[in-house]
């Protein structure tokens, strides 16, 4: 018998207690009749916005040129880590002195954060400390030779890979 009906005063008579928050944080206690939509306008908005935030945009299409850049890419990348597995099986997983040709791992994070992306080895400079590497993007730049490493890339099995 103990509902919120019956504890509240007489001028309250029938109406359910929201605490709702103001612009400081601070609850404050509105009362509203039971059954009806009790959100405010403000609140209204907040929930309306997380909703369309929430919504999925399926009718998002890309750029052909962009579609194309992006799928040469992932090619470029599923051909470098072919190349470094075989070379793997041909040279170990021992440190190794780059020659052009061989699949490196970039780790540049002195000077930028790149993680170990792979990259091709193009040419090696005259002065032997310089290596020009083409990218998985098809870009190629000049890193110092303590920022590669020989790519010891994981020999699978899978389908997709191969």
């Amino acid at each position: 018998m103990n509902t919120n009906s019956q504890r509240s005063s007489a001028s309250h008579a029938g109406l359910i207690a929201k605490k709702i928050p103001d612009s400081l944080g601070r609850n404050i206690t509105h009362w509203v009749k039971p059954g009806q939509d009790i959100h405010t306008p403000r609140e209204k908005k907040i929930q309306q916005a997380k909703q369309e935030r929430n919504r999925i945009q399926h009718g998002v299409r890309k750029d052909p040129k962009v579609d194309a850049q992006i799928k040469e890419m992932t090619n470029r990348h599923l051909q470098f880590e072919k190349e470094a597995r075989e070379q793997r099986r041909s040279y170990g997983s021992g440190p190794k002195i780059p020659k052009p040709g061989m699949i490196m791992r970039v780790y540049a994070k002195g000077k930028v954060n790149v993680g170990g992306m792979l990259a091709k080895v193009k040419e090696i400079a005259s002065d032997g400390k310089t290596i020009v590497c083409e990218f998985t993007s098809g870009k190629s730049y000049s890193l110092p030779l303590e920022h590669l490493e020989f790519a010891k890339s994981e020999i699978t099995t899978d389908p997709i890979i191969q």
